[in-house]
């Protein structure tokens, strides 16, 4: 006689059912580790509306981002500045930014260290080596071994603030100390960096260093990386203008956004809008915003509150 499927049902070794039930708990526990792993981050931009008009919307837009498709480039923080009060802003977000980059690393994310004319010092590291023994990409953009001072999408509107000579917002006498010191330890006042803050960990087996736009370019490509983002100083200089900077980022395709919090400017509030040095930044970001990429902030990688620099008095 055949058994009915109550019977069946009875038949079953009484260890299957946990063993289901288990397999089950496990392929969403697998499903929330796997949604925990992504970046999921918020996309400011600034849209003209309409346009036209002159007047711009701020909106933002949530992305989840595969870590492993996705770069953090850290433009220029380097070990000294010949503006003081550059160097004391960059020490302290260091700490902050290097907590980022820990988080980021842990999850997946590519580190590529940029800090400009520093590569001799790093020459032996094995961060440097990996860079040299990427593959050269066979589909290079053209000029992205150069600086870009200008991409199509800026010619809409006015670049908002005065910084020919890379002036700052450094008082005469202790910039006059600042620059005596410099001299005194050997280093040329005008271009004393010759590494990388070690505030910054760089990790000998993941991490990249490269300063080169090529180089670069081709670690982004061999890598698969289709998402970038942007740490470091300064905004309206090097972050924006580099070979790995921003505009040739935005101008050649890649995904590319500005972390907006980890960021500082070189602007003097003496020149044009002759605004306080802080707002300076804002307005250099906005102008990301509207003309060559969206920004985010550290907080939607690390977690907690955007970065916020103590000497900024503004509410």
């Amino acid at each position: 006689m055949r058994r009915t499927q109550l019977q069946e049902r009875r038949a079953w070794p009484c260890c299957q059912i946990p063993v289901l039930v288990l397999g089950l708990v496990g392929l969403a526990m697998s499903s929330a580790t796997a949604g925990e792993d992504q970046l999921a981050l918020r996309l400011r931009s600034r849209v003209e509306a309409p346009e036209g008009s002159g007047q711009f919307q701020t909106i933002e837009k949530t992305a989840t981002w595969d870590p492993k498709a996705t770069a953090i480039i850290v433009c220029d923080m380097w070990d000294l500045h010949h503006s003081l009060n550059a160097t004391l802003r960059l020490k302290e977000m260091a700490p902050r930014m290097d907590r980022m980059l820990r988080d980021a690393r842990a999850r997946g994310v590519l580190i590529i260290h940029a800090p400009s004319s520093c590569m001799e010092t790093y020459k032996d590291h094995p961060a440097r080596q990996r860079a040299l023994a990427t593959p050269r990409s066979k589909h290079l953009p053209p000029d992205i071994g150069k600086w870009c001072y200008q991409i199509p999408s800026e010619t809409k509107g006015t670049y908002p603030i005065e910084q020919d000579g890379g002036v700052n917002d450094d008082d005469s006498a202790p910039q006059a100390e600042w620059q005596a010191k410099l001299a005194a330890m050997g280093r040329n006042p005008a271009h004393p960096w010759k590494a990388e803050t070690d505030l910054l960990a760089i990790d000998p087996v993941a991490d990249y260093i490269s300063d080169q736009g090529e180089e670069v370019w081709s670690i982004l490509e061999d890598r698969k990386i289709d998402h970038v983002i942007l740490t470091g100083v300064h905004t309206n200089m090097c972050v924006l203008g580099r070979p790995f900077g921003l505009r040739q980022m935005a101008k050649n395709g890649r995904d590319a956004v500005l972390v907006r919090d980890l960021a500082d400017t070189m602007y003097s509030p003496q020149r044009a809008p002759y605004v306080n040095h802080f707002a300076g930044t804002d307005l250099i970001v906005e102008h990301i915003e509207k003309y060559v990429c969206p920004s985010i902030t550290s907080d939607q990688i690390q977690g907690g509150t955007p970065f916020r620099f103590k000497g900024d008095p503004r509410e």
